[in-house]
């Protein structure tokens, strides 16, 4: 007598362990893609984000090149301005040496200019040069400028005190000693006629003199007699 499958449960055991397997097997492979899945996107994530950076870093130092480019244009352009427009009004700045000079102030002239010869200096007791001229003033008198001049420098000295020195222009200049006050600085242009001081204490050079304004000079760095440029 033939047996029914059905009284035989063995084939059907059989049957749904190869499922089982097989779908575990799946379950395996599904796993293993998965993961292989999330560590490529981790991947590409990272990949992603070091290029934004790398993209961002590059960008932030193409600014920075580009800023520090136009801030060196720009402070270099504005250099050029101040040249040019130095040198423009330099270029106003101009004497002749004929055209007579304003008094820096009024006063008669204590001492004279005597570079070739020696005078008596009563304060040191002694006879020597002098190449400017002491014109006789009050301490705080105002002291102007004799011309449209630059300041070219501002010093201390023990004989002058302060001193102003002007570039007139052509090679000439002129010296203001004994000057308090002041009311220009180095690199100044300066009006003809404009306050620059005051006329300070005399210095221990000529105490005995009286207080006064010393004013000197140059053509080309020799002196000059200042008296005959001044009306």
């Amino acid at each position: 007598m033939k047996k029914n499958s059905r009284d035989n449960p063995f084939p059907l055991r059989k049957y749904y362990g190869i499922m089982i397997v097989g779908f575990v097997l799946f379950l395996g492979i599904m796993a293993y893609y998965s993961v292989k899945f999330k560590e490529k996107r981790e991947i590409a994530k990272q990949e992603v984000k070091l290029n934004e950076s790398v993209s961002a870093g590059n960008s932030a130092t193409q600014g920075k090149t580009k800023k520090t480019t136009q801030a060196t244009t720009q402070s270099s352009t504005a250099a050029e301005q101040e040249q040019e427009s130095r040198q423009t009004i330099q270029q106003t700045i101009s004497y002749d040496g004929k055209t007579k000079l304003m008094w820096p102030l009024t006063g008669n002239i204590l001492m004279p200019y005597s570079a070739n010869a020696t005078i008596y200096f009563e304060s040191l007791d002694q006879y020597r040069t002098n190449h400017g001229i002491l014109i006789e003033a009050k301490e705080n008198a105002l002291v102007k400028a004799v011309k449209r001049a630059e300041v070219e420098e501002i010093r201390k000295t023990p004989e002058y005190g302060k001193t102003v020195l002007m570039d007139l222009g052509n090679g000439y200049s002129a010296l203001y000693g004994q000057v308090k006050d002041l009311a220009v600085k180095e690199g100044d242009i300066v009006e003809k006629g404009q306050v620059i001081g005051k006329v300070a204490a005399p210095t221990d050079y000529y105490t005995l003199e009286g207080t006064n304004l010393y004013f000197q000079m140059e053509k080309d760095k020799k002196s000059i007699d200042p008296s005959k440029y001044l009306k």
